[in-house]
């Protein structure tokens, strides 16, 4: 793809598809003050288009495998990219946590506060206290939630370790926990997946987007599991969602 069609594709994400998002959804948002609920039902009805036509740009091709489960409900699943939150997010309408430092960038903090979306101080242990609650509070709003529980994208080769500590609110409201698991594939003859889709390795965002959109196209694989695991202790409950996303998982070569 020449550096022209790069250009293009970037410009279609940022200044054209998001800014129209992100008016959409102003737009909507005085509806809050009426009902949540009914905001949040219109917030995913707005980002959903957003989800699918970034995909589209971004030459990423969605395969399901198994269902996806009807809200409310928790998603656990592996992480590889920021591209996994398009195609989880797509298929479910799910909400994220996000570090807490994002909260506070220029425009980008102020959109993502106006979607829901939840900011953890991860460094702060007494956060996810705070935190719990909110999600706790946005599921009895109708939210579904996905979270990676390795904590940090992996590189690709295996799933590291879930940590527990977010599934606690799924436990205590007794919201079933289901889980996910990711896949990248390359075209024959093109670049792997590994080395363009998957950001383990220390590049900044915007340098590895614009280089995602030089490559011809690529496979996004989500395999959901079949069943919710229920559980009182939340360690048993991570260890079970590893073991299941583990056996799915594919290396991405």
């Amino acid at each position: 793809m020449t550096f022209f069609l790069q250009c293009v594709r970037f410009a279609g994400v940022f200044f054209l598809l998001t800014p129209a998002m992100f008016l959409l959804r102003l737009s909507v948002w005085p509806v809050a003050l009426y009902s949540e609920r009914l905001d949040r039902r219109l917030k995913n009805n707005v980002m959903r288009h957003w989800y699918r036509n970034v995909l589209r740009i971004l030459g990423v091709k969605v395969v399901v495998k198994g269902t996806p489960p009807k809200p409310p409900f928790y998603l656990v699943a592996n992480h590889l990219s920021y591209v996994d939150m398009l195609v989880l997010a797509q298929e479910t309408d799910c909400l994220f946590v996000s570090k807490g430092d994002v909260e506070h960038w220029p425009v980008i903090g102020f959109m993502i506060k106006s979607l829901y979306i939840l900011f953890i101080d991860r460094q702060n242990k007494r956060d996810t206290a705070r935190v719990n609650k909110l999600l706790a509070h946005a599921m009895d709003a109708g939210e579904c939630f996905a979270i990676f529980a390795e904590s940090r994208i992996s590189c690709g080769h295996d799933v590291m370790p879930f940590k527990s500590a977010l599934i606690q609110p799924a436990l205590d409201n007794h919201v079933p926990v289901y889980w996910a698991a990711l896949h990248y594939q390359s075209p024959p003859n093109a670049p792997s997946a590994n080395k363009v889709v998957v950001w383990w390795r220390p590049e900044a965002f915007f340098p590895h987007i614009f280089r995602l959109m030089k490559h011809p196209g690529v496979t996004a694989t989500v395999t959901f599991g079949p069943e919710p695991i229920y559980g009182e202790d939340r360690k048993v409950v991570a260890e079970q969602l590893f073991q299941a996303v583990r056996n799915a998982f594919i290396p991405v070569d």
